[in-house]
């Protein structure tokens, strides 16, 4: 019986087409991840054009880097480790460092994509509370202590139980939270859209309509890559540690292919997150150009909140206008919630915050 063995299969060497595929892919994967996140973390510090200064884009920052450290380390190491293996080397006295180097940066890459989507869901869910930099700079300390501490337990429990461990724990956790977290994000952007529809004008419904198509596309990427990648990593830790009848062959394809997928996923956040993202795609464009910040002619002459550039400020004031205008001359009812939005300028913050999340 071959359950929660510790050592399952280390005594058999693995098929020399599955070292040499692993070590390929391994390979393509760091080449992916490495320069398009390394960019991402100069575009966030640089921050050319002043946009990019909030709590959500210091989360990105933090799953950036999570990823470069999953491919300056992690996908070298397999590299590495596998063409070692494939050439008939002994291996099996340093693959704690292969299986350590896995744990410790996909856990902070899964722990970072689920605090990125708790920052935008209480952003737009309670709009009136967000992260402040100082909670971030805790939130992510505190991603790094649970990245470093918690894979220790696998010298106690050994590569496969440990693995058995995280694919019920960190995979399946952020996957409830991620698809929680829309779809309440989703339901919130409906209710708000009946509630403007009751007063607003047609081209404010229509723009926040057109956002509630973007945000479901943009969930339905990011379901589709978790449930194409980790889901099938769980399914296969499922099987390497329940199978009976699995031979050694089959186990070491199942190991090295849940690997992989899970490497897939972290090489995917870059694309699903920060460059599907106006912003970013600019301020990397200024910095690859060797623009170090904003033309003269684009900055404005009065001070600018930290989350709005020119155009979105010009642009928010006409909604603002249109908004406070159709409630002065339409006889209609409307809340005390209402009247706050407009009074306040809750509906700009509103419209910006869901402007943002159709491209994450």
């Amino acid at each position: 019986m071959m359950v929660f063995m510790m050592n399952l299969c280390d005594d058999v060497h693995a098929p020399f087409a599955t070292s040499v595929t692993t070590a390929c892919l391994s390979l393509l994967l760091c080449c992916i991840t490495v320069p398009g996140n390394i960019l991402i973390c100069i575009a966030i510090l640089k921050d050319p054009y002043q946009e990019l200064s909030t709590s959500f884009n210091y989360f990105v920052l933090q799953l950036a880097f999570s990823d470069v450290i999953v491919g300056i380390f992690t996908e070298p190491a397999f590299v590495v480790w596998h063409i070692r293996e494939a050439l008939g080397h002994g291996v099996s006295g340093t693959i704690w460092i292969v299986h350590l180097t896995f744990f410790i940066s996909c856990t902070a890459s899964l722990l970072s994509l689920t605090a990125l989507t708790l920052d935008r869901h209480l952003t737009i869910v309670t709009i009136r509370r967000k992260f402040s930099t100082r909670s971030v700079v805790l939130i992510c300390a505190l991603i790094w202590f649970l990245s470093l501490t918690i894979p220790l337990v696998y010298f106690a429990t050994g590569f496969y139980l440990f693995a058995f461990i995280f694919a019920n724990t960190a995979v399946i956790t952020t996957f409830v939270i991620v698809t929680f977290s829309y779809c309440q994000i989703h339901y919130k952007l409906r209710v708000q859209v009946s509630r403007w529809r009751s007063f607003c004008q047609d081209r404010i419904v229509s723009k926040a309509m057109a956002m509630e198509k973007q945000l479901t596309r943009s969930f339905s990427l990011i379901l589709m890559c978790f449930i194409l990648c980790l889901i099938p990593s769980c399914v296969m830790i499922y099987m390497i540690n329940l199978c009976n009848d699995c031979d050694c062959i089959l186990i070491h394809w199942l190991r090295d292919l849940q690997f992989l997928l899970t490497l897939v996923n972290c090489s995917m956040n870059q694309f699903l997150y920060a460059w599907r993202m106006p912003n970013f795609r600019k301020a990397v464009a200024a910095i690859v150009c060797g623009r170090s910040s904003a033309p003269q002619s684009d900055i404005p002459s009065t001070p600018l909140t930290p989350t709005l550039s020119s155009n979105r400020s010009s642009r928010n004031e006409t909604l603002t206008e249109e908004f406070t205008s159709s409630i002065r001359y339409k006889n209609t009812s409307y809340t005390r919630d209402d009247i706050d939005d407009a009074a306040n300028g809750n509906l700009v913050e509103q419209l910006e915050n869901y402007r943002c999340i159709t491209y994450v």
